[in-house]
């Protein structure tokens, strides 16, 4: 005996209606796990490896004491607005992830008539659908959203080395402002006490006027000098100030030297396609591959299925099943084809430019930081201990009365010379070992990471 159509109709419209309750049910953890790691992640390639969790927002930095490169570094972490919204925005594209691994969204429509003449019938009909594109195609796009997740959670790594070096260099910028200023000042004390030294002398008529004048052009230069630093040492805070997000707070901060970092290895250049910016490239063109191959087979196109409950004014009921989708008329499937190798090419070619990239942009920033280091060494092996024997050498002579004040202060002037040079050297070599640190950023990252992390299928 054949089955009543309702009671036939009734076991796939269970199937579908479980389906769509389990596509709602679907729970993921890949976002807790991603905002995890990607904090560790965050402070391992901005402040040398720490496995610190990242510092939440918080003030400015105290003004008593000497602020630090890794202070300035954690504060922008915590505080740099455009930095912070890359992060959320590494955090949003981990949610993707979760939203592909929910499933699609069940749709419900509502359909109730309202009779115009008394022959016509009030239908109800109320069904529950849901995509079956998503349903088919959810594997691959859970793949595709968990290479972008990564991509973007590289991207995030990338621009906190970017940031930790910005900060790193404002912060040698301001600290040789400082320096700066301060022997700004003793030049401007030396001058002023050549200046009195000749202009007593020739009011005793034991120099001439030309001495004294040239004393009075010295100090007038200096303090020239001294304003000028003054004026680089407030924008230089300033601009650190601005990257590390403490732009409206006080800036009046005394800055400790600046270390260098230790030496890169050897082998450090052909670990360049193992940087964020690389490994990024290499993620983006997999999804693209994945999305590509979506759209030349067709799945892409929309298709929804589903069950309900209809009811007339002759209490006739059915359960109707739903299976709606699209064919593609004329070229259409030409179009797609093309546009899916389009897309994979392009994707190909961003891959390798930013490989290439990366590689030069490392190898630049490794010669760059070694010419800086030795023009470092050098002034501060030879030109500054050269000019500081020399000092030590006259202020000894000088106690003896076998030089005088005047060939005292001299070489005084000529060793804060030395040293205004030593700085300005130490300062780009910061800078440049800096660059270097943001430019390799993230190796040792996918040292420790064999397999790409992504949300589990």
């Amino acid at each position: 005996m054949p089955k009543h159509p309702l009671r036939a109709a009734k076991a796939p419209a269970v199937l579908v209606t479980a389906a769509l309750l389990a596509a709602a049910c679907t729970a993921t953890d890949h976002h807790d796990a991603s905002r995890n790691s990607l904090a560790s992640d965050l402070e391992r390639a901005a402040l040398d490896r720490s496995t610190t969790p990242l510092p939440a927002p918080a003030g400015a930095p105290p003004t008593d004491r000497p602020l630090t490169a890794d202070a300035a570094v954690r504060t922008a972490l915590s505080r740099n607005p455009s930095f912070r919204a890359n992060v959320l925005m590494a955090h949003e594209a981990a949610l993707v992830v979760d939203v592909v691994a929910l499933g699609p969204t069940p749709m419900v429509m509502l359909e109730i008539g309202a009779p115009i003449t008394d022959a016509a019938t009030v239908p109800v009909l109320a069904l529950l659908t849901t995509s079956l594109t998503d349903l088919i195609t959810r594997n691959d796009r859970m793949e595709a959203a968990s290479l972008r997740a990564q991509a973007a959670h590289l991207a995030a790594i990338d621009a906190a080395s970017t940031l930790a070096a910005t900060v790193r260099e404002r912060h040698a910028m301001a600290w040789q402002a400082q320096e700066s200023l301060r022997l700004a000042h003793l030049r401007l004390s030396l001058a002023q006490t050549e200046a009195d030294r000749e202009s007593t002398l020739a009011a005793k008529g034991l120099a001439s006027a030309r001495r004294d004048q040239a004393g009075s052009a010295l100090l007038a230069t200096t303090q020239a000098q001294l304003e000028q630093a003054r004026a680089l040492h407030i924008t230089s805070l300033r601009a650190l100030a601005i990257a590390m997000g403490c732009g409206l707070d006080r800036t009046d901060w005394t800055l400790e030297r600046p270390a260098l970092p230790a030496l890169p290895e050897r082998e450090l250049l052909s670990s360049s396609l193992e940087t964020p910016a690389a490994r990024m490239a290499i993620a983006l063109a997999a999804a693209t591959r994945i999305e590509a191959g979506l759209i030349r087979s067709g799945l892409a196109q929309n298709a929804n299925i589903g069950t309900g409950y209809m009811q007339d004014e002759e209490d006739m009921r059915a359960i109707p099943i739903v299976l709606q989708f699209a064919l593609p008329i004329g070229g259409e499937g030409a179009t797609r084809d093309e546009r899916a190798s389009l897309l994979e090419e392009a994707a190909g070619l961003r891959a390798q430019a930013a490989l290439q990239g990366a590689h030069v942009r490392l190898a630049d920033a490794i010669d760059r930081e070694a010419l800086m280091r030795a023009a470092a060494d050098a002034l501060e092996r030879t030109t500054l201990a050269a000019a500081r024997a020399q000092q030590d050498r006259a202020r000894a002579l000088a106690q003896r009365g076998a030089v005088t004040a005047k060939e005292r202060d001299q070489l005084h002037l000529a060793c804060l010379g030395a040293e205004s040079e030593a700085v300005m050297a130490h300062a780009s070599a910061c800078v440049a070992a800096a660059q270097r640190v943001a430019a390799s950023a993230g190796i040792d990252l996918a040292r420790q990471d064999d397999q790409p992390r992504s949300a589990s299928r």
